[in-house]
């Protein structure tokens, strides 16, 4: 059973008029503390206590403040702990340290299918880090999937790509955020349109899809461990029902199966929670907690 926390609504006042031009996630910085990142246009860099209970602004640099960070992920490179932060809106990845220094940029991929800029757009959306490779989902651009190695700062391969086909094998519509699964031997990559997350090893090979309800629309997928077993959370954008507010699944991290589902506008009564952006597993002292944001298009 999930209840709404409004005692822990504790967004600094100068974020607040920034607040409705969120579309973005999360990340938790699980090895220094427990802190949690993500990023809000115009704002900056935003970093919630580990109980939950406060949050800070990191100022970005000037340029950087207005851009749209769709995503947060946290990892270790070089002993030192680094945000990727994919702009969707300005084609590049950003990399920073925790205070918001800025580490390096990537810009678009150099590979032969990102040649022609008009047909493949370069607009990410997720990515997902596995020890030195960092995984780049395009899936508001051309949908490919492209690596990066952490250590050279430069791109290394790409896989995947875009199709209107809801069942094509290893391509997405949107090719929206990714994860690796809890063995860490294969990508979980959520198709948004088509209501799938495709399955790839780590060298691109597709393996297989799992579907969940027609319709939902999912953003991503973070897993969780308990015992032998293992479970994903997943915000999904719209609803099976058209004109339902979006639903939260708990999925079986086998076989994709919903075992629970949360809809926090008619369960909780959270009014603008229209539609589910990202939505992650959080554990403090003992007590399990969703950390949600919704994004209104």
């Amino acid at each position: 059973m999930f209840s709404l926390c409004e005692n822990l609504y504790t967004l600094p006042a100068q974020a607040l008029p920034c607040e409705v031009d969120l579309h973005g996630g999360f990340a938790v910085d699980r090895e220094t503390g427990g802190y949690i990142y993500y990023g809000m246009p115009g704002c900056g860099l935003m970093r919630i206590s580990p109980d939950l209970t406060s949050q800070d602004i990191i100022d970005l640099p000037s340029d950087l403040k207005p851009i749209n960070f769709h995503s947060t992920k946290i990892g270790t490179f070089d002993g030192k702990r680094r945000l990727i932060m994919p702009a969707n809106g300005d084609a590049m990845v950003v990399v920073l340290d925790l205070e918001g220094n800025v580490d390096f940029i990537l810009s678009r991929p150099e590979f032969e299918e990102y040649q022609n800029e008009e047909e493949a757009p370069f607009r990410p959306t997720d990515t997902a880090i596995v020890g030195e490779t960092v995984y780049v989902a395009d899936g508001y651009g051309a949908n490919y999937i492209s690596t990066v190695d952490m250590s050279t700062q430069q791109w290394t391969s790409t896989f995947a790509g875009k199709t209107d086909d809801p069942n094509a094998p290893g391509l997405f519509g949107t090719a929206h955020g990714l994860n690796t699964v809890p063995a860490g031997h294969h990508l979980s990559i959520a198709d948004r349109p088509h209501a799938r997350f495709e399955h790839f090893t780590l060298d691109g090979h597709f393996t297989a899809a799992y579907g969940i309800p027609s319709g939902s629309k999912p953003c991503g997928i973070d897993f969780l461990e308990r015992g032998e077993r293992a479970y994903g959370l997943v915000g999904s954008l719209d609803d099976p029902q058209e004109g339902r507010p979006a639903p939260i699944y708990i999925l079986d991290a086998k076989n994709y199966e919903v075992l629970s589902t949360i809809r926090p506008k008619e369960d909780l009564g959270i009014e603008l929670a229209d539609h589910i952006h990202n939505t992650i597993w959080y554990e403090h002292k003992g007590q399990l907690y969703l950390i949600c944001q919704a994004w209104n298009p």
